[in-house]
Formats: structure tokens, C-alpha cells, sequence
């Protein structure tokens, strides 16, 4: 993969594109299927030669191709069975081996999809997953196998508003979400329902990488109507709540155009979208920084405590990396309102479970959502990130508080008192 911000593709190899004969199977016509050659340049700069690519969104096997192609195995999940079946046939028909190369007929935002990916075989013991994605079950003498790893994530998103063309009137209409399968993104009637199930995929993608894992996802920025819709930035936003964000390709296609003359409000022929490249890492904590925000908070008299990596650093456990600041505040609506208003002017973004906060806040009105997320980015790129979290009663915060008051050494409670200067 060169340095280029671009990737310009001019036209698809017909050896490898998806056959005529599948593509009149699909009932949207197959209008959606990635390209191989989008993904190749990223498995020969991301791939490991001893792990894995896994695509969520697996589609008609784009991905897997290009993945057999470089010869790095690679498994796909596909909700709608349909095509799941015709990946499996479009990877038949190139030659590429089940056992390598599996298309599971499933949805990583559910548990049991995941649980079947990690429980893939390593290659050594490929032979027992048979082609059809079915998973035999050990015995109780057989030997547990090596698992298969996976270090890259490489897939195309769906695209929001895109039923059959014949039906999508018909489809939207016909049930709340849109869909005829739970989950399945195709079809679902509003934009936000939409995000939260892509949010919940690749929660299960975050689960099954490898620590230091890489996530390459093609999405592209869409026009419903006269509606712009920012997919390709809302993903970005979805995949930098777990992962770091690293870098975007802009991928340009050569396509046909209207002729027209290009004034406003003339629209384009989206003829390009984005490679976004996220990983699975750490973020790190600047400690200083931190040490100065929770003495902030404590001039400032908010009552709270310090818990998880943080706190037991603070406690002497000095092998212990922290990523953020974790929190407990009592469940008082007047302090919390306080304390979201004060983060905000120190130029924190406030969220919960992923929904923008402001005060002021009603704890009671928030049912189970007594968690808040506070991130903050500074004009050197430095990041710093503060997670709390609200105690159901006062009584239980004062149960942690007499807690962290009694033990402050290694091994003990992780929850700290934090005054002025009790981290020095």
C-alpha cells in the first residue's frame, strides 16, 4: 500500500468478479458487491502470515477472494442466508478451499456468531470444519484444537436504503424496523436503527481481533432523495468508540456521469468512497494530564472516586497501564449536572452510551444509564478520556468510599479517595 491518501481502481479483472450467472440470483441485482481489487492492496499491507482476516458484512465473498488470492485464510459472516450461499458458490467456483476460506450464515452482534468464529480451528485442524459453515461438536475425549487468530477485519458496510429494488417500497412498510431478519441492515426503515445494530457488529469485531489488531472498512457517504446521508463519517465515529483511528483512504472509481454542467445543486456520481483503518490498541494515558484534571476536580469540591487501572496504579501497582480515568460520583442530580457542565468548559465531549448528554440531568429519567463518557482531544492531538460512573444509592457510595479510606495498597479494593496531592 503506498503513501498516496488515494486509491484510484479503473476497472474490475473479469477473472475475478462476481459471475453474471450469481449476480442475477440476488434480488437487488448485486448492485452492492465490493470489488476485489479495493481490497487487495490492504491485505498486503495489513494482513499477518499467521492470522486470519475476518469480514462481517461477507456479502458475496469479495473479500475472501481477494484474501485467496494473496493466500492469507480468511472466514465471512453473512445474515441473509441467500447470499451466503452464493459466496460459498463464487469461492467454489475459483477454486478456493471451504476450510480456509468459510462463510458462516450469522450476525457478529450476537453472541453465538462470535463464539462460532473463536471457536474456528487453526489450520492445522481446518479439515473438520466442514464447507457448508456447520460446526461439529467435540467429544469428550477429543483434544481441545488450536484456535484460529484473527489480526484483520476487512469489509464493506451496507448501504442504508437498499432493499430490492423491486420490493423496497413494500419491504420499508412492512414491519417497524423494516427488516425481514432481525439485524439485517438492508431494508431497515430509520437511519439510527440502522447505526445502532452496525455499532453492535462491530463491538463483536473489537471481541474476536487480536490485541494490536487492524480494522479496514469501506463505506461510502450516501444521497436519499435529497437527503445526504454521512455514512462513511458516522462509521467513523462508530469504530473510534472502540478502536484508534489511524488513517482513511479515499478509493476513486472511474464512472459514467449526467453530462450536466457542474453548478449547485447538480449532484455527483459518488463515484468514490472511504477506506477507514482503525486498530485495536491501546490509547495510552498521559498520566500528568491526568493527575491534573483530578486534582481540578478536587479543588473544585466534587465528590467522587477513583477506580480500576488508574486507582491501582495510584495504589503501587506500577506494572499496571492505564488507558483512562474511571469515576464513581454519587447518584445526585445537582452535583452530576455540575460536574457534566464543568467537564464541558474544560473542553470535554460529554456522551451516554453513545448518546450526547448536556445538563441539566435527571439521574432517575436515565433508567439504566448511570454511565457517562467524557473525551477530550487538544490542539497538540493529545487525547484524554474520563469514564464515570454513578453509584445506584448513597449508601453504596459510601460503603466504597469507607472501603478506599481503609485500603490504599497493592492488591486491595481498586477504588481510591483521590484528594489534592494523594497521588504523589
Amino acid at each position: 500500500m503506498t503513501v498516496n491518501s488515494w486509491l484510484h481502481l479503473r476497472a474490475q479483472d473479469a477473472r475475478h468478479a462476481l459471475p453474471e450467472s450469481l449476480r442475477q440470483r440476488d434480488p437487488r441485482g448485486a448492485r452492492d458487491c465490493g470489488w476485489v481489487e479495493q481490497m487487495i492492496p490492504f491485505i498486503r499491507s495489513h494482513a499477518s502470515e499467521d492470522a486470519g482476516i475476518i469480514d462481517p458484512f461477507c456479502g458475496f465473498g469479495s473479500t475472501l477472494v481477494a484474501a485467496a488470492l494473496e493466500g492469507v485464510p480468511a472466514a465471512g459472516v453473512e445474515l441473509d442466508a441467500e447470499r451466503a450461499m452464493l459466496a460459498r458458490e463464487r469461492l467454489a467456483l475459483l477454486g478456493a478451499d471451504p476450510h480456509r476460506y468459510p462463510v458462516l450464515t450469522g450476525n457478529l452482534a450476537q453472541q453465538a456468531t462470535r463464539d462460532a468464529l473463536a471457536g474456528l480451528p487453526a489450520l492445522s485442524a481446518l479439515p473438520e470444519l466442514p464447507a457448508d459453515g456447520t460446526h461439529r461438536q467435540a467429544g469428550a475425549g477429543d483434544p481441545l484444537p488450536a484456535r484460529r487468530k484473527f489480526t484483520l477485519c476487512m469489509t464493506s458496510v451496507p448501504y442504508f436504503g437498499c432493499p430490492p429494488i423491486a420490493t423496497a417500497r413494500q419491504s420499508i412498510a412492512s414491519s417497524p424496523s423494516g427488516a425481514d431478519t432481525e439485524g439485517q441492515l438492508y431494508g431497515m426503515r430509520f437511519y439510527q436503527h440502522f447505526l445502532n445494530e452496525m455499532r453492535e457488529v462491530f463491538l463483536g469485531v473489537h471481541a474476536l481481533l487480536e490485541p494490536g489488531g487492524w480494522c479496514v472498512v469501506m463505506a461510502q457517504n450516501l444521497r436519499l432523495a435529497d437527503t445526504f446521508v454521512p455514512l462513511a463519517w458516522d462509521v467513523a465515529r462508530i469504530l473510534g468508540e472502540r478502536f484508534v483511528l489511524h488513517e482513511e483512504r479515499l478509493i476513486v472509481y472511474d464512472a459514467a456521469h449526467s453530462g450536466q454542467e457542474n453548478r449547485a445543486p447538480a449532484p455527483t456520481n459518488r463515484a468514490h468512497e472511504y477506506a477507514l483503518i482503525c486498530r485495536k490498541q491501546s490509547r495510552g494515558l498521559d498520566e500528568r494530564e491526568a493527575y491534573a484534571l483530578l486534582d481540578a476536580l478536587a479543588q473544585q469540591q466534587f465528590e467522587f472516586l477513583v477506580y480500576g487501572s488508574l486507582a491501582r496504579r495510584m495504589a503501587g501497582e506500577h506494572d499496571v497501564t492505564p488507558n483512562d480515568i474511571d469515576l464513581l460520583c454519587p447518584p445526585d442530580d445537582a452535583q452530576v449536572s455540575r460536574l457534566v457542565r464543568w467537564l464541558e468548559a474544560q473542553g470535554f465531549r460529554l456522551e451516554s452510551w453513545n448518546s450526547p448528554v448536556s445538563p441539566p440531568l435527571a439521574l432517575g429519567a436515565l433508567a439504566y444509564r448511570y454511565y457517562f463518557r467524557a473525551r477530550r482531544v487538544d490542539a497538540l492531538g493529545a487525547t484524554l478520556q474520563v469514564d464515570i460512573a454513578i453509584a445506584e444509592t448513597r449508601l453504596a457510595f459510601d460503603g466504597q468510599a469507607a472501603l478506599a479510606r481503609r485500603d490504599l495498597g497493592p492488591g486491595t479494593a481498586p477504588f481510591a479517595v483521590l484528594a489534592a496531592g494523594a497521588h504523589e
